[in-house]
């Protein structure tokens, strides 16, 4: 399986021409959303000419978009999700079992407006933050995952509003 570079996103609520400027300069294959904004996911990928993967959030209105999506990518089974469902504001501990429960090895959410990568017992959990309203910084943030045949590699990148 060829090496992957995965964008992760979320919490764009609508604004998504500095995140938008950031990918281009990255070149990602695929890119994940984490809601609140979902069709935020769809105007990013379109833009980058890539595959997307994506779920709604607590702030998206309407039924499109899934609540949770799993999907394979670079031989590693990804599970998207918002977060709000699993109370991730409150710990982490419940996406973590989650992740445990469907066998996932990365479980992607967002929520928080709070970046982390985390490796707890073989399962990656990562959030990448917001690239239009940080919380815990003064900067935007997202993911990006280096994934191949047992390597992956995930990095926080922050950027300037």
């Amino acid at each position: 399986m060829p090496p992957m570079l995965i964008a992760v996103t979320g919490d764009t609520h609508g604004r998504i021409d500095a995140v938008k400027s950031e990918l281009e300069g990255k070149k990602p294959d695929y890119l994940l959303h984490t809601g609140d904004f979902y069709a935020d996911g769809i105007r990013l990928a379109y833009h980058l000419g890539i595959d997307f993967a994506g779920v709604r959030g607590n702030c998206d209105t309407g039924k499109r978009g899934k609540q949770e999506e799993i999907l394979d990518l670079a031989g590693y089974r990804f599970c998207i999700i918002h977060g709000h469902q699993h109370r991730v504001k409150t710990s982490l501990n419940n996406v973590y079992y989650y992740g445990q429960e469907i066998g996932a090895d990365v479980v992607v959410f967002g929520h928080t407006h709070v970046p982390c990568c985390e490796f707890q017992d073989g399962i990656w959990l990562i959030n990448p933050g917001s690239p239009s309203l940080p919380r815990s910084l003064s900067m935007g943030s997202y993911v990006l995952i280096q994934a191949e045949k047992d390597i992956l590699i995930p990095e926080i990148i922050t950027f300037r509003l």
